[in-house]
């Protein structure tokens, strides 16, 4: 280990100093108290030493004595997926001894990405207010271990609570098919919201435990969404229960960012993939709750509930994906076109995607005029050409993903098949339609085909099924 952290500082130190002044980095912990905090090693979701090591040579630093020193903690060489965080400390002007770090990127007060250590650098050298700034709290390090513990269950929490919606729906979705039952039908689609709003108000009164948060989910599904289901008959009342959680997301994101980080359904924070707001299984968990609504209440509102979903889901205070923006863009552009009768020919679905570009663009501008800030305003802000790096990037990701492990290799073409399947079938549905171009559109920008497949294929059947249960009651 001793050697491994002396070959790393011979790199970071091997490299040109930026100024005359700097920052020095040091792979060990301080002899003395500093401003700390936990570290995500990379962007997961696997993380090794050679990743970590690659982020900070990119850190600014020069001559010594320097006003700022970085303390890190580095992972094991190997590859390997989360098994804790590592720890960074960091001394200097603005950093006192007995604070706690706190990242403006990652929202989560005590977690620093390794990423975020260049740009707060940078920032310091030129005198601007940095990303990572420090915190006075008492007693740092037990709130850092307690941190990290609540990550510890909240990670291995969601598969769990992910496997228990899945049964939910596909249970509620085949009965609702074998019985043409409507009412089970509207369970289905109803159980994905009611578990988000589940797993919020969990997170929110801090359930963490594995074992207690899985069985209060499980009786928040099996009770909510039949209850739900018998209160939501008529489409006016079935398009408000959907649409809920919506307004839910936005509150909670606009008030406490990181309940939504360690809710069991979310965000991933210590994986380094999206520290808080919607990833791509949650986006694609509401396309639905989103897309069936309009459908429901017509033409006149599909634009102000293409407007909610649209904030909610690429806002910078709120759900901040950027890839989640074109998506539910181009859903509502079909969806207009199949409302409308319009045919879904080569020419009219470039110009929808036209039009869903065009209005994300303007959405992230709007955001980035009023002060928001996220990693989608910084890569629209950085230029076409760094916007189209950020896209190629999402496409070497998204094909990579598919290969990724034995298990997405099995389910990717499982759930391709399923949403084959619900394609070929007849008659057509508009929001089925709509539903099922946006999941294209997302399993070509989004960075994890896993999530986008299956969860698509799960909500496109509950949106068929309860759709056939209708039509032959």
């Amino acid at each position: 280990m001793i050697l491994a952290a002396g070959l790393g500082a011979a790199v970071l130190l091997a490299a040109p100093p930026a100024r005359a002044e700097g920052v020095v980095i040091v792979l060990h912990p301080p002899t003395a108290p500093a401003a700390a905090g936990l570290l995500v090693p990379g962007r997961g979701p696997t993380f090794s030493r050679s990743e970590a090591l690659d982020a900070l040579h990119r850190v600014p630093r020069g001559t010594c004595p320097c006003p700022w020193t970085f303390y890190v903690t580095l992972p094991r060489a190997a590859s390997h997926e989360y098994d804790g965080l590592e720890r960074v400390w960091i001394t200097g002007p603005g950093y006192p001894q007995g604070s706690r770090l706190v990242s403006d990127r990652t929202r989560v007060p005590g977690v620093v990405s390794v990423h975020d250590l260049e740009p707060t650098a940078s920032a310091l050298l030129q005198g601007k207010e940095p990303p990572v700034t420090a915190q006075p709290e008492s007693d740092v390090p037990a709130r850092l271990t307690a941190l990290e513990r609540r990550l510890d269950r909240a990670h291995d929490t969601r598969a769990k609570a992910s496997l228990l919606l899945a049964g939910f729906i596909a249970l509620f979705a085949v009965l609702a098919l074998a019985l043409h039952s409507p009412f089970l039908g509207r369970a289905g689609l109803l159980a994905t919201p009611i578990a988000l709003a589940g797993a919020l108000g969990l997170s929110a009164l801090e359930v963490s435990a594995p074992t207690t948060t899985v069985l209060a989910l499980a009786g928040i599904i099996a009770l909510g969404a039949p209850a739900a289901a018998a209160l939501t008959a008529n489409r006016y009342a079935l398009a408000l229960a959907l649409l809920a959680i919506f307004p839910i997301y936005l509150l909670t994101l606009a008030i406490s960012t990181e309940t939504s980080s360690f809710a069991a359904i979310g965000a991933r924070p210590e994986n380094g993939g999206r520290f808080y707001g919607f990833q791509n299984q949650v986006e694609t968990m509401l396309l639905v709750p989103a897309m069936l609504p309009a459908a429901l209440l017509g033409l006149p509102a599909l634009v102000p509930i293409a407007l909610l979903a649209l904030v909610t889901v690429g806002a910078s205070f709120a759900g901040a994906d950027g890839g989640g923006v074109l998506v539910f863009a181009l859903g509502f552009a079909v969806l207009w076109l199949r409302l409308r009768e319009i045919p879904l020919t080569a020419r009219n679905l470039v110009l929808a995607g036209t039009a869903a570009m065009a209005a994300g663009l303007v959405l992230v501008g709007l955001d980035a005029a009023f002060g928001g800030e996220s990693h989608v305003t910084r890569a629209v802000g950085g230029g076409p050409i760094d916007l189209a790096e950020h896209i190629g990037h999402r496409l070497r990701l998204s094909a990579e993903g598919v290969f990724s492990s034995l298990h997405a290799a099995i389910i990717i073409p499982v759930s391709l098949a399923g949403l084959a399947w619900i394609a070929l079938r007849r008659p057509r549905y508009a929001v089925v339609d709509a539903a099922l171009v946006a999941i294209a559109v997302s399993l070509l920008v989004n960075d994890s085909p896993r999530d986008v497949a299956a969860w698509g294929a799960l909500s496109c059947g509950a949106l068929r099924f309860w759709k056939d249960a209708r039509r032959v009651q």
